[in-house]
């Protein structure tokens, strides 16, 4: 069995494992050496892991190619028919035990070598190229490549709707610990909550829906509230139809600007404070405001231009 495991996409293929020998494809992406080797080796200290950057479809096919054999996935094409936008890991089990490595993969688009920031990038570009970080660009990049290492644990090869939902929590909980210190610690808590929070509601997968019990862990450890990922999801779902029904409202075109949709967020969060939102549903009512705090955190300067645009 096959568990191919993105932060946004979760697929699990039944297949027969033929592994052959992988060739190093780091001579082909030479120009995401330096950090994609670093990170390569700290992981390699955590368990049999293996991290690869893959810069196009066909680096990508034939990797999984040599790793897997394409002949034991059905329908590669129609599998792999979009390259993944974000990390994710390729685990799995050969006749009962567990494959040699865990394979981790990197688009090379998203890599900062590129000059790309990740949390950006997977956030559409809705804010801008370039976010505020409260720690950095670099760190949050990192965190989500530790992320992947928990999904190498046999005990993350997949679940049912409650299990991936409590798997990518503890996925990023691993990784803040791993990553934080003294110093970084409270900075890097921020900038995962707001991304967590902008993801969830916006439009990350059920299992991915976790942005208030990331926020409950990391701000109170000691007395986080019980929250079941039936009401988280059933919470940012009810969160996402007002973004979208008011993006929908105000846009002038066909699809909302980035603009409009900061905008729309606004809106919501003002009308949560003055207890005209549409839903009196306490969860929903905190996803509007952390998450215009979380816009207002990433984009400052956007968010700061429709604040005043209302204003006037």
């Amino acid at each position: 069995m096959i568990n191919l495991r993105m932060p946004f996409l979760s697929v699990l293929i039944a297949v027969m494992l033929c592994i052959t020998a992988g060739q190093d494809l780091h001579a082909q992406q030479s120009e995401s050496a330096r950090i994609t080797d670093q990170l390569a080796s700290e992981i390699s200290q955590l368990g049999e892991v293996d991290l690869f950057v893959f810069a196009d479809r066909a680096a990508f096919l034939s990797r999984m190619d040599q790793t897997l054999g394409l002949e034991n996935i059905q329908s590669p094409e129609k599998t792999f028919a979009k390259l993944p936008r974000s990390p994710f890991t390729v685990t799995g089990r050969q006749n009962g035990a567990q494959i040699p490595t865990c394979q981790i993969f990197v688009p090379a688009n998203i890599t900062p070598e590129r000059g790309q920031e990740i949390f950006a990038q997977l956030m559409h570009g809705w804010f801008g190229p370039k976010l505020r970080y409260q720690s950095t660009a670099d760190l949050t990049y990192r965190w989500l490549i530790y992320h992947e290492v928990r999904h190498c644990k046999p005990d993350h090869y997949g679940g049912d709707d409650a299990q991936n939902h409590r798997d990518e929590i503890e996925a990023d909980l691993f990784a803040f610990n791993e990553l934080a210190t003294p110093e970084n610690k409270s900075q890097l808590a921020s900038d995962i909550i707001a991304f967590r929070m902008i993801t969830a509601t916006l439009f990350a997968d059920r299992s991915h829906m976790t942005g208030l019990s990331i926020k409950y862990a990391l701000e109170t450890p000691q007395s986080r509230p019980t929250l079941s990922a039936k009401q988280e999801v059933a919470a940012f779902l009810g969160a996402r139809q007002l973004v979208t029904k008011q993006a929908k409202a105000i846009a002038v075109g066909v699809n909302p600007t980035n603009l409009e949709l900061i905008r729309a967020i606004t809106e919501l969060r003002e009308a949560a404070e003055n207890g005209k939102l549409g839903s009196n549903a306490p969860l929903i009512i905190e996803i509007m405001m952390s998450l215009d705090n979380a816009v207002a955190q990433f984009a400052p300067k956007l968010h700061g231009a429709v604040t005043t645009r209302q204003g006037n």
